[in-house]
């Protein structure tokens, strides 16, 4: 989808290419709280990679919005997408990071199916 999108057979492996770091993350978190792979963490995993994934579109798609309208260089497009998208990037980043925070370190009744949730959210997120 994401080559149709864009034409491209590189511009989908630049948004695809920010998953392997989450992924370690989320593992790693996993690892370090001694929690299992199950069915609740890959559903968070899956969380991870959606958020993860709209990061990456959204930087790309600005830098090839500014390159195509104001002609510019591919690494000028690159480096003023980076400049003007850090920002919202971070706020929706911090906002999922921060809603899943309680999740991740939630004790308590049902905190069995919150928790492996969370973690996986919270490592990759950390990680990427």
């Amino acid at each position: 989808m994401l080559g149709i999108l864009y034409e491209s057979y590189v511009h989908p492996l630049t948004i695809l290419s920010t998953l392997p770091s989450a992924g370690v993350g989320a593992v790693a978190a996993l690892m370090l709280c001694g929690s299992d792979l199950n069915l609740i963490t890959i559903i968070g995993v899956i969380l991870l990679i959606g958020i993860v994934k709209k990061n990456g579109i959204m930087m790309v798609d600005f830098a090839l919005a500014v390159q195509r309208g104001e002609g510019k260089q591919p690494r000028d497009a690159i480096y003023e997408a980076c400049l003007l998208r850090f920002r919202p990037i971070m706020m929706t980043t911090m906002a999922a990071l921060l809603g899943a925070l309680p999740l991740a370190l939630g004790t308590g009744v049902g905190s069995e199916l919150r928790r492996p949730l969370g973690i996986p959210i919270v490592g990759g997120l950390i990680f990427s």
